[in-house]
């Protein structure tokens, strides 16, 4: 009712003194956002970077109930919801021959309205979710993000939702940054050692998917977007190497990396990426 400004304004300054209230919170954000851009940005920056990246975080929620009122198929574009050519027309052309596409992204920006946005874009897509343990929220979440025509399927449900789709030309779109710490692959993220699953990769491989790494970036408090493309990993790419599912990981991973180094502020700090081990033991050298 008061508009994206205030409404911005509100939610950010509930969300700094709920994170320099909460010690453990404060405390693991900084201590993750030191570990992996240290010596890539000025020190003193650090504490600044992790605090309005809380911020940003608790924004997607401000992002969900401004969306409810404002975005629908006429007003998308003004909020900087467009795919930017050339891209847009190569999401087209795969849908039109019915080439499979893995469309990829991290803890960033305004992740939660990425379906919403392919959807008016006019990209079909069946979108994985992490469904949220409030049960109320959880159904307001899921009515604003399919209302564009996503599919959105929870991941317990993915596996054989996900092959379904790209075995019958379709797009998919996930979150791919998760530490798996059993059967993972072994990999540096912005130099630290992690762990990532190999699915998008074998997916990638299986069905000769093309993969795509973008991210939903917030411009300012007036509830205002980009997408941001950050690489496309075309599957006669991958299947030119030994290892394709190594390939395909190695490369979004870069451009994840790329992305953050950007603008680092809109990265989850307080996300254990690197593992709960990593995250503690961090804090704790704090």
């Amino acid at each position: 009712m008061i508009g994206p400004k205030y409404a911005y304004r509100i939610s950010g300054w509930g969300a700094k003194v709920i994170y320099f209230l909460l010690d453990p919170l404060r405390v693991r954000s900084e201590a993750q956002c030191r570990a992996a851009l240290q010596g890539k940005i000025p020190e003193g920056e650090i504490t600044r970077i992790a605090a309005q990246s809380f911020v940003n975080r608790a924004r997607n929620l401000t992002d969900l109930m401004l969306a409810s009122r404002l975005l629908n198929p006429r007003t998308y574009e003004r909020y900087g919801g467009r795919i930017p050519e050339p891209y847009l027309g190569e999401l087209f052309e795969d849908q039109r021959r019915h080439q499979p596409t893995i469309l990829l992204t991290a803890y960033y920006g305004s992740f939660d309205l990425l379906p919403i946005f392919l959807g008016y874009n006019g990209i079909r897509a069946t979108a994985v979710y992490l469904p949220h343990e409030n049960k109320g929220f959880d159904t307001f979440r899921r009515k604003v993000r399919g209302r564009s025509g996503c599919e959105l399927v929870p991941v317990n449900h993915a596996a054989a939702r996900l092959g379904q789709v790209l075995s019958e030309g379709g797009t998919v779109a996930l979150l791919a940054d998760h530490h798996i710490e059993d059967r993972g692959m072994a990999v540096k993220f912005l130099g630290l050692d992690t762990k990532v699953s190999r699915s998008v990769g074998l997916l990638a491989w299986r069905y000769e998917a093309n993969v795509v790494v973008a991210v939903l970036r917030r411009l300012d408090e007036s509830f205002r977007f980009e997408w941001v493309v950050a690489d496309i990993v075309y599957h006669r790419e991958s299947a030119a190497h030994a290892d394709p599912v190594e390939f395909v990981t190695h490369r979004y991973i870069r451009a994840f990396e790329q992305l953050i180094l950007d603008d680092p502020t809109q990265y989850l700090w307080a996300y254990a990426r690197w593992g709960e081990d990593h995250a503690r033991q961090v804090t704790e050298n704090q």
